[in-house]
């Protein structure tokens, strides 16, 4: 047993000896900079967050699944393995040129480096193959560098290669056994569940999301739901009448989209006795995030049919000789109004695909004309130049990345008021990354507050988002209608009202 070991480490050495013998200064100073790069898997880790942001639902369940076989790779190979086999780094010797990377202290066998690489390229190319194409020949790069750089003999690397790509392959039963075991859909009894079976199914005709609502119907049928009418949002007017023909309890009105959507169908439903259901299909969901409705569509469904009552608060914008406009997530003007009509331009979306948010925001945040207004809150009145007011009922923002305002809570019975001055663009940056990195340091041109009342007066009337749509308008009055909306919740959502 030890004859052959002796023989591939003597071999191990010589390869060694033969791979690192001439310097190389270009190739130096570009695998050290890779290879610094993939300390602490910071690269691999900065490539999930881009996977996970530009891919979509697929890309999520990429990166998740990368960064899973890192996480299980690194505790095997950094743990027991190194300690198990205690091989030793390779020697310094008298006249070697400096190492362009500092020596790690812990042993050589395996490369955790390289184990790491090819876990993150296993786990990510078994979810979506076609990112192994840039992906492999980065860990393979990283891999050598370990060589290159003299801190590994090549049968570390080797190994670690392919204990990285083992867990890759085994990060699948994790990542399955961790989707089935955080479940929020939790079975409630016969008093507590919503009871009703019959469904009015309200979808966005412009979403893009036909396939996901096309399991989702497959699901509703399977589940028992019937589904007793199907409008677009743009015929909400129908609904009154839907409600009243199917009797008493009525229909859970379903909203099958994203935050517009499900803004519009609780405007139409908040002063009826129908309870709102949601199909998260948008793109950011952010109100449905905020009271803990699943993302996936078999969840959501699964949640229709033995989910709970629930009563939320809902924000309200009123204006003199209009009916008030409810709304979810949040209501704003200035960035946000010029931002959404960049965002639903065709041929933006057409040319930029998923990354038009990104652009239309770019060009809304270069833009960002300035306006006047009177902000009048609990007896206080302020004149003030803004580029930007938000209203803001649900706490939840940006999507996936699941960010939280401070302080805000779903339930609160207040609206949360954020307002920017005209700022320096890295100022206003800086005041964004402030609430979601949780400082609480004062920006001047910043200011929050929380109000149950707020009246905002312009000189021209201007338009305003309601849950990301275009859909009202100020001067006018944003209210709270504490526990006016009545919404399907799983049992892990906190109601305040009941």
């Amino acid at each position: 047993m030890l004859r052959p070991l002796t023989f591939l480490d003597d071999f191990d050495r010589r390869l060694f000896e033969r791979l690192t013998r001439r310097q190389r200064r270009l190739a130096d100073r570009s695998l050290r900079q890779l290879s610094n790069s993939a300390n602490r898997s910071m690269l691999w880790l900065a490539i999930a967050g881009l996977i996970a942001f530009l891919g979509g639902r697929a890309g999520r369940r990429a990166a998740f699944r990368g960064v899973i076989s890192i996480a299980l790779t690194s505790t095997l190979v950094n743990l027991p393995l190194k300690y198990l086999a205690r091989r030793p780094r390779p020697p310094r010797r008298r006249g070697d040129r400096p190492l362009p990377v500092s020596l790690p202290t812990s042993f050589s066998f395996p490369s955790g480096h390289s184990a790491s690489a090819f876990a993150f390229a296993t786990g990510v190319g078994l979810e979506e193959p076609w990112l192994l194409l840039p992906i492999l020949p980065l860990a393979a790069g990283v891999a050598y560098s370990r060589v290159h750089l003299r801190v590994h003999y090549p049968f570390d690397v080797l190994v670690g290669a392919a204990i990285g790509t083992g867990m890759g392959l085994a990060s699948g039963l994790l990542t399955r056994v961790a989707r089935q075991w955080w479940d929020p859909v939790i079975p409630l009894s016969e008093t507590e569940s919503a009871g009703t079976k019959q469904l009015i199914l309200v979808v966005s005709p412009h979403a893009g999301h036909e396939h996901k609502l096309a399991r989702a119907r497959q699901l509703m049928a399977a589940r028992g739901l019937d589904v007793v009418a199907e409008i677009a949002v743009d015929d909400l007017q129908r609904l009154p009448d839907l409600l009243r023909r199917n009797g008493s309890p009525p229909p859970i009105v379903v909203a099958a989209g994203g935050d517009g959507t499900v803004g519009a169908v609780a405007n139409a439903v908040i002063a009826t006795p129908a309870v709102l259901g949601i199909l998260p299909l948008g793109t950011s969901n952010d109100f449905a995030r905020s009271i803990k409705i699943p993302m996936h569509v078999n969840k959501a469904v699964r949640l229709l049919a033995g989910g709970r009552f629930s009563r939320h608060d809902a924000g309200k914008l009123m204006r003199d000789g209009q009916p008030p406009r409810h709304f979810v997530h949040a209501a704003a003007t200035g960035i946000n109004v010029k931002f959404a009509s960049f965002a639903t331009r065709a041929d933006l979306r057409a040319r930029f695909g998923r990354l038009t948010y990104a652009v239309a925001m770019a060009i809304a945040m270069k833009e960002r004309p300035i306006f006047s207004c009177e902000v009048e809150c609990e007896g206080r009145t302020e004149r003030l130049s803004l580029v930007h007011l938000a209203v803001i009922n649900a706490p939840i923002f940006g999507g996936f990345l699941d960010l939280k305002l401070p302080g805000a809570n779903p339930d609160d019975r207040t609206l949360d008021v954020i307002m920017i001055e005209h700022l320096p663009i890295p100022r206003m940056l800086r005041s964004a990354l402030y609430p979601i990195l949780h400082v609480h340091r004062p920006i001047r041109g910043f200011r929050t507050l929380q109000a149950s009342r707020l009246r905002v007066r312009t000189e021209q009337p201007m338009d305003v988002t309601l849950d990301g749509e275009i859909a009202g308008k100020i001067p006018g009055t944003f209210e709270i209608v504490p526990a006016g909306l009545r919404v399907i919740t799983p049992a892990s959502f906190k109601d305040k009202h009941r």
